[in-house]
């Protein structure tokens, strides 16, 4: 049975020609990056419901606005999610005397949209930014500062690449293992976890190289 490819893997770059797509990639990665710590910031329950609606709907008008719709953003969420979820609803049942802790359960929910916020931002700037983008605006601001000679750009830069390149081998693994016939089975992330660290470390073993042979 032949098994078809994602057409949007999550954190990829989208092509485009929108708005959002020629702005400067240091205005993106910072505006996005403030809207991410701004979903954890600490306040009263009324404020955190305010600016977590204003930022989710922040996102969902810029994710039309590019092209992409809101719920590409948090697609390749869901292992995430699940870990979340079975750490903070563990925490929202009381054993002794059994019950629930309400207020367990809304610090779950809002944490919840937190980790949502902050991962659709993510997605949003590797749509709208190629990683050459985000390594030509930080150099930029190391030239401003004059900070060249500690190569924060280039660290930052690979570090922020990283990210997308997992999601891109975890898609590889997740089509070679339906490929062969593999299910949702409970073995699932059990083999394809191990399997895509490797690869990853096998990725950066392969730029370290390359860096040294440039000199860097």
């Amino acid at each position: 049975m032949a098994v078809k490819k994602s057409q949007f893997t999550p954190w990829s770059y989208h092509k485009g020609s929108s708005k959002l797509h020629r702005l400067p990639a240091g205005i993106k990665l910072a505006f996005l990056f403030l809207l991410s710590l701004a979903a954890f910031f600490p306040g009263s329950p009324g404020v955190n419901l305010a600016l977590l609606s204003l930022i989710v709907l922040i996102l969902i008008v810029l994710s039309f606005a590019s092209g992409l719709g809101p719920l590409r953003l948090l697609r390749g969420s869901g292992p995430l999610f699940i870990v979340v979820l079975g750490v903070f609803l563990f925490q929202a049942f009381e054993f002794s005397p059994p019950g629930i802790n309400l207020e367990g359960l809304r610090e779950t929910a809002i944490f919840c949209v937190r980790i949502a916020s902050a991962f659709a931002a993510g997605t949003l700037l590797f749509a709208l930014t190629t990683a050459g983008e985000i390594r030509k605006s930080l150099s930029r601001l190391e030239a401003v500062l004059h900070l060249e000679k500690l190569r924060l750009g280039l660290g930052l830069s690979l570090m922020l690449g990283f990210l997308p390149r997992f999601f891109e081998i975890w898609e590889d693994v997740n089509l070679a293992w339906k490929s062969r016939g593999g299910g949702n089975k409970l073995s699932r992330p059990v083999t394809l976890i191990p399997l895509a660290v490797e690869k990853m470390m096998i990725k950066a073993a392969e730029t370290a190289s390359a860096l040294e042979s440039r000199g860097l």
